[in-house]
């Protein structure tokens, strides 16, 4: 998978976390390029936002959020290592 398309992907799996539990998160393009850094791979990066989507149902009780780059980042190496 080419990074314009790993940047689809990610966009596309976080909108479905956006719109499943009504937020919005500020810092999407953040978040993507924090993704795409680590991984191309369109396994991984299902993976990575099916964690951020768990993080997410238990940290976040709606409108606006920001996923702190710590989160991201160690979801991401923990997924990387497996």
């Amino acid at each position: 998978m080419n990074p314009e398309q790993a940047k689809d992907r990610a966009r596309a799996l976080l909108n479905v976390i956006e719109t499943m539990y009504e937020i919005r998160i500020t810092n999407l393009e953040e978040v993507i390029e924090a993704i795409i850094e680590k991984t191309l791979d369109e396994q991984k990066i299902l993976t990575i936002c099916t964690a951020l989507n768990s993080w997410v149902a238990m940290n976040v009780l709606g409108g606006e959020v920001e996923i702190p780059r710590e989160v991201v980042n160690g979801l991401t190496g923990k997924i990387m290592r497996l």
